[in-house]
């Protein structure tokens, strides 16, 4: 997972529902960095006023739907100061930076 794929949210939290997002929903992860192993991610809503709705989700409760094609240089850009040392993807169940450290010790694990 990382900027700009399609995920869905896995689980209902107290701290989700509080932004109207609930298990099963489809959104759009819309920040390049991972920040406390979560993800902001951006949902449409059907409604003129209020366009759309957003919330930090915990990667442990995303699903990757479709991936949006993001390069890595790509992300490269779009990071704060452009700077590969920030967590910026999953994969394998390992938060990655650019450079390819990983944050997390154990795979799906995000807290190791």
């Amino acid at each position: 997972m990382k900027y700009f794929d399609r995920v869905k949210v896995l689980k209902d939290k107290k701290e989700y529902n509080e932004h109207n997002i609930f298990a099963g929903e489809i959104g759009l992860v819309n920040f390049p960095e991972i920040r406390d192993n979560c993800f902001y991610v951006l949902f449409d809503v059907d409604d003129e006023y209020e366009p759309y709705k957003d919330c930090l989700i915990s990667i442990e409760d995303l699903e990757l739907v479709e991936d949006g094609g993001m390069t890595d240089e790509q992300i490269l850009e779009d990071l704060p100061k452009n700077d590969p040392r920030w967590w910026c993807k999953v994969e394998n169940g390992y938060i990655l930076n650019l450079l390819g450290e990983k944050k997390n010790k154990f795979p799906y694990d995000y807290n190791s």
